[in-house]
């Protein structure tokens, strides 16, 4: 989750220059998601396959915990982020606007993963 964090951490980042870099950010929403998926199916010692589709990292995940579907739902689209503006050839990048609905979506998505991950024991001594 902190890797995901720091995706997130990183696509506001990115939407905060001058110009925004938008479809760095779009990337990094959808890692971020991504990474919050995965980090579930590894503390359930699931296997996944290497992917970036959302929807079917979520599949897997549903068998753990039903209700997260809803949750992350609207989420799943932002797999298209993975890889359409790092490449030549795309050339519409949404508007500011929608770009930080996108990162919001993401941000709702990894926080409802992280709601079902329990609280790691503190590594202080003392």
């Amino acid at each position: 989750m902190r890797v995901a964090a720091s995706d997130l951490r990183l696509a506001e980042l990115a939407l905060s220059v001058e110009p925004p870099i938008i479809g760095l950010a779009l990337y990094h929403a959808q890692q971020a998601a991504e990474k919050a998926l995965k980090g579930f199916l590894v503390l359930h010692g699931a296997r996944y396959r290497l992917t970036h589709n959302l929807a079917e990292l979520l599949r897997l995940c549903i068998p753990f915990d039903a209700t997260l579907e809803h949750e992350v739902l609207p989420a799943l689209d932002l797999t298209d982020f993975a890889t359409r503006f790092r490449y030549p050839g795309e050339t519409e990048e949404p508007e500011l606007e929608a770009a930080k609905r996108w990162v919001r979506i993401s941000e709702t998505a990894c926080e409802s993963v992280r709601r079902r991950i329990p609280a790691q024991p503190s590594n202080s001594a003392g």
